[in-house]
């Protein structure tokens, strides 16, 4: 069943798909002329440093900020994969998987810049003033015009995001985490995180963007506070280890310690879908929760896009992989959350380093399961809008199941024996299907993006607040 697998994940993840992610990636910054580099330090500052008093927070609890929904979309993509997935990652293809992790997420600020900024312009806006939008949005109202078959692509990117909630991993990375710490079976732990995403996500959408909002920054300046001490009394290994992460993302790694060796497809496949995975640059889930934030312009939200991206992989996953490489526990052998709590040992001592490891999965993966309970909800909004009591319906059996689909995949791994592989080649799989639809439906909608970003360049004379749809600029 795992060669099975494997080779499924090889054809989906084959060149058509890197291509597919590097090279849209790459033709929007191309077309846009690295708008995200040239502009980096606007957006920078545009989001974190604002001129305005009280737009980070809103006055009107009704309202979502720009900063709080780029804080539910940070959260959701800032998760397990940024601690055990970027450790499988490197003690599956080696060092050069970083490498690759970078370039998906330098090109991949810019992707995720135009589908934010397109799920703002074509979102829809209530009589009440609530804001709805994403990828089914902009495939309808974008494509919907020019292509009679555009449902198929609403279809398959409805199905390969709801295959995440039935396989997420996070319950299981968490139970496995904290078994190390405490011994206590992965399974029970995992239900104890489940419960405790429950109190979050049962409290609905509002409690959801009050907690990411909070916890956001407060889990990431921990994380990464305690891993940049870690790269600090290790600086005099750092041009070694750049170099070797360069050398090994283009040459084959032969086999050392426990290290298996690596070709340069796998390291390339590998931090191709993992830098996916993390920061979701192409994947189409953050656009769904950018667009309900209440913005002067599209382009201002697609802003918030390009930091998610850099938070997400430049700094956290940076950390990780650094960690991991500077301390020469990437050729152990072990993987994992493992392998990261090995590495940070080296600094923080072996029983600081499980418990912190530890208290960071748990945290990072508690804002990923609630964070993606708001991209559920959007779906199913759309899906059932013309019909509102099979949506009530819907959203609050969504509501009350969405935590506890983890303990899917801690009951097969943990209590059938099923092996931890499975688990991150099924997610690779689910990760594909929407990731082909959306990037298909961003390049036919290129013409339309970079006419909203000649707009805003232009003072922004055709947007005014809301309704963003009503105004054809394609």
């Amino acid at each position: 069943m795992e060669q099975f697998l494997d080779s499924v994940v090889g054809i989906l993840w084959g060149p058509t798909l890197l291509v597919g992610l590097l090279g849209t990636g790459l033709y929007f910054s191309v077309i846009t002329r690295f708008w995200q580099l040239r502009h980096f330090f606007d957006s920078f500052r545009f989001c974190f440093l604002p001129d305005k008093k009280g737009e980070l927070l809103p006055a009107d609890k009704s309202r979502v900020t720009p900063y709080q929904a780029a804080c539910v979309a940070i959260a959701g993509s800032i998760g397990s994969g940024n601690i055990g997935g970027v450790a499988s990652a490197i003690a599956l293809g080696g060092p050069g998987v970083l490498f690759w992790m970078w370039m998906t997420a330098l090109v991949g600020m810019m992707t995720k810049m135009a589908e934010v900024t397109l799920a703002v312009y074509y979102r829809k806006q209530d009589p009440d003033g609530k804001k709805t939008g994403g990828p089914l949005f902009y495939i309808e109202k974008g494509l919907g015009r020019r292509f009679k078959f555009w449902g198929i692509f609403s279809v398959l990117f409805t199905v390969g995001i709801f295959m995440q909630l039935i396989l997420a991993p996070e319950a299981y990375t968490v139970g496995e985490s904290l078994h190390e710490m405490t011994g206590f079976r992965v399974i029970y732990l995992s239900a104890f995180f489940c419960l405790m995403c429950a109190l979050v996500i049962w409290g609905g959408l509002k409690r959801v963007i009050g907690f990411a909002s909070f916890m956001m920054p407060f889990m990431s300046i921990l994380y990464i506070v305690f891993g940049a001490y870690i790269i600090v009394i290790n600086a005099v290994h750092i041009p070694a280890a750049v170099a070797l992460i360069v050398k090994s993302a283009f040459t084959p790694v032969a086999a050392v310690g426990g290290f298996a060796g690596a070709s340069f497809m796998l390291a390339a496949r590998t931090g191709i879908a993992r830098g996916l995975f993390s920061n979701e640059a192409g994947w189409g889930t953050s656009p769904m929760v950018h667009a309900t934030a209440d913005n002067r312009h599209p382009v201002e939200q697609g802003m918030w896009g390009v930091m998610e991206v850099f938070v997400d992989t430049i700094v956290v996953c940076t950390v990780t992989g650094l960690v991991i490489v500077l301390t020469g526990e990437w050729s152990s052998g072990v993987s994992g959350s493992t392998l990261t709590i090995n590495a940070f040992a080296h600094g923080l001592g072996k029983k600081f380093a499980a418990y912190f490891i530890a208290i960071s999965l748990f945290l990072f993966s508690w804002t990923t399961v609630t964070g993606w309970y708001s991209y559920f909800h959007s779906i199913l909004e759309y899906v059932f809008k013309n019909n509102m009591p099979v949506r009530k319906a819907a959203l609050w059996i969504l509501r009350i199941t969405t935590p506890f689909f983890g303990l899917i995949m801690a009951y097969m791994i943990d209590v059938l024996n099923t092996n931890v592989s499975y688990a991150w080649l099924i997610v690779d799989i689910s990760s594909s299907v929407p990731t082909y639809v959306n990037l298909i439906v961003l390049l036919l909608l290129s013409g339309t993006f970079v006419a909203i970003l000649k707009d805003y360049e232009g003072a922004g004379k055709l947007f005014g607040l809301g309704e963003y749809s009503e105004v054809k600029v394609d």
